[in-house]
């Protein structure tokens, strides 16, 4: 029982500090540290199920030993499997530095509001996303920052106006969410992920103050590929990021050295 238990709180430690990282979107390149954990809580949970065999043991014990483990190596395996599927199909961005946006229009939104004004434009996953939801979130916190260079928040996912209405009350953030349900705009500037496991706002739970999706939840489909915009008044692109490992975003001070490098500061 004492194996199953050690090898539990050994994750617990990891994820602790990889949902630590994540929250201040600087989620580990390789996440060496979860990866060693998982290994080792795993080795340790199926070393005290095999000592199940070897000796007698309490009811309890072995009621014990078996919830333990078999909550390491199940929370081991989804992890593994999220980080083994973490690349993204880029390649096929339809625009570049220096190009004028592709104009676009919803029910909700007309690109030609953003003219005369300074935009960060994110294609992002889902608010099922911790990923996504963490940069959002950055993005709050950097309010004040964009503000200096008169910059405003603009994000495309294929999530629906209701999850979208209920992502901005979830993470109280008030960028501007627009529904691409259809993913027209999403395929127009060729940010397709063409299927990948996801879920939508009713199917994540709360993880160290992050929303996760419930594995058993999610299904494949399509979705838009993690894609940053900064788009100057004339709607022209000054700077473009995009990342193949869906994880990893543009840090703080990389979008800041953009803004400097493309903007003059209001203040």
């Amino acid at each position: 029982m004492g194996f199953s238990i050690l090898g539990f709180m050994l994750l617990n430690i990891a994820l602790v500090h990889y949902f630590s990282k994540l929250k201040k979107s600087q989620t580990p390149k390789n996440a060496k540290f979860l990866k060693f954990t998982m290994i080792t809580s795993s080795v340790l949970s199926l070393w005290a199920i095999s000592e199940l065999f070897n000796q007698s043991t309490t009811t309890v014990n072995t009621v014990t030993t078996i919830v333990f483990s078999l909550l390491v190596l199940s929370i081991s395996a989804t992890f593994s499997f999220f980080l083994a599927t973490r690349k993204t199909p880029v390649g096929d961005l339809k625009v570049n530095v220096n190009d004028a946006i592709l104009p676009f229009k919803t029910s909700e939104f007309d690109s030609e509001s953003l003219q005369g004004k300074r935009t960060l434009l994110k294609f992002y996953r889902g608010s099922w996303c911790p990923y996504c939801s963490a940069e959002l979130i950055m993005f709050e916190a950097l309010q004040p920052k964009l503000a200096e260079y008169g910059v405003d928040i603009v994000g495309i996912s294929n999530d629906s106006v209701a999850d979208i209405e209920a992502h901005l009350v979830r993470d109280n953030i008030s960028h501007t969410l627009i529904s691409d349900s259809k993913l027209d705009i999403i395929r127009q500037y060729g940010v397709e992920h063409h299927k990948a496991l996801s879920a939508n706002a009713n199917d994540t739970i709360n993880v160290f103050g992050i929303a996760m999706p419930m594995p058993w939840k999610m299904k494949y489909r399509p979705m838009a590929i993690p894609t940053s915009l900064l788009i100057d008044e004339s709607g022209k692109i000054v700077w473009i990021d995009q990342s193949d490992d869906y994880r990893l975003r543009a840090s703080e001070d990389s979008i800041l050295s953009a803004l400097k490098a493309n903007f003059s500061s209001n203040s």
